[in-house]
């Protein structure tokens, strides 16, 4: 592969604002992408998803209603507009940085690298999608049933995400995740005649729940609970006639997944801590984990054959946090896998940086994993 045009590509989208707010940073970046295939002759789709965010692309090699292999990466970061200029890409020794730069750009640019490098007897006997998702890093929220009806047509997933320790160690496992947000209502009253006048803290109801809610964590389970934001109050001569917190929750079993909810739902529908608070959850989402299957670690296994025959090191690791992966494995019967791209680190932060010398092993292994699926085509 040309490592030189992968850099100067990377470049070009790491230096484009577009977190998950910015829809025209999104498509400027789905531009640039879209014009990399089309120059390899792939046909690309924009699937527009509203005003909020920019469109889904899928890239094909040829037209079909059934995928071979879909590959995802997500055109979205977490950073603010403004980031790309104050910290534009950067390389410094054997390693990339800027914002984005591995989470997940370093993979989208590696996906046209594989196209790019696939041989034309392997593109003609397989059906493979490249898409690129908008808004991973807000849940996908708006892209996600466009991504799963195209993954219900795919018999192999390979999402991009980084991999880690230097782009040997993948991942085929993922913790689900709850998340609540949960609001208190009490009475205010003036804090010097609390024990005169009617009052109910919102607060103290609220603390008490953060007590109990992260008292649900269980470190045999590695299910994690955490109250990540506590608000309320007005004045420390008032009581709180109002309070809220967020809490995400993640865990691997599905035994944990309705623990967790039904000890919620029995302590928000049981007699308050604090008389007269009333509690209501106003928000809450859930994310299924991302379980290895039996015929997916038969297919990592020869993955890690071919690996093997290539010198190419490769490890796995479960990861508590989610990606696309989470809601791809639960759309239909494909072996999806994790953690695909090249090798990124201190994702969401001004250390974020890529490994450059796992990505041409990246591709290398991705090239090759496809020939031999060709084989049995």
């Amino acid at each position: 592969m040309n490592l030189d045009m992968y850099l100067k590509q990377l470049e070009e989208l790491v230096n484009i604002d577009s977190g998950s707010r910015n829809p025209a940073g999104i498509a400027q970046v789905a531009d640039k992408l879209a014009g990399w295939y089309e120059q390899l002759g792939w046909h690309v789709e924009r699937i527009p998803l509203g005003e909020e965010t920019g469109p889904v692309l899928l890239i094909t090699n040829h037209p079909s209603d059934h995928y071979d292999v879909m590959f995802v990466g997500h055109m979205d970061t977490v950073f603010p507009d403004g980031t790309a200029k104050k910290r534009p890409f950067r390389v410094e020794g054997d390693y990339c940085y800027g914002p984005g730069v591995g989470d997940m750009k370093n993979g989208d640019v590696a996906m046209y690298h594989v196209a790019a490098n696939l041989p034309a007897e392997v593109s003609d006997r397989l059906s493979i999608a490249m898409v690129y998702n908008p808004d991973e890093e807000i849940g996908s929220v708006y892209s996600r049933d466009v991504l799963d009806s195209i993954g219900k047509k795919a018999d192999y997933i390979f999402v991009m995400e980084s991999a880690g320790q230097k782009g040997t160690r993948h991942c085929f496992a993922r913790k689900g995740s709850l998340g609540y947000e949960i609001e208190f209502h009490g009475i205010a009253a003036h804090s010097g005649f609390m024990f005169e006048v009617e009052n109910a803290s919102a607060i103290l109801e609220m603390a008490n729940y953060i007590v109990k809610l992260m008292g649900l964590a269980s470190r045999e389970e590695d299910t994690t609970v955490n109250v990540g934001i506590a608000q309320g109050g007005t004045a420390g001569n008032v009581v709180a006639d109002y309070a809220k917190i967020s809490v995400e929750m993640r865990f691997k079993k599905d035994s944990e997944r309705l623990r967790l909810k039904r000890e919620v739902d029995t302590l928000v529908k049981g007699e308050p801590f604090v008389k007269g608070v009333r509690t209501e959850i106003v928000r809450s989402r859930e994310n299924m984990p991302f379980v290895k299957t039996e015929e997916a670690a038969r297919f990592v296994a020869r993955m890690k054959e071919l690996a093997d025959e290539l010198g190419i090191g490769f490890q796995e690791k479960d990861r508590g946090g989610l990606s696309d992966a989470n809601h791809l494995s639960r759309c239909g019967h494909a072996v999806v896998l994790d953690g695909m791209g090249p090798h990124g680190a201190n994702d969401h932060s001004e250390k974020e940086n890529g490994y450059i010398g796992s990505v041409e092993p990246c591709v290398r292994l991705l090239v090759t994993v496809l020939e031999d699926l060709a084989k049995t085509r």
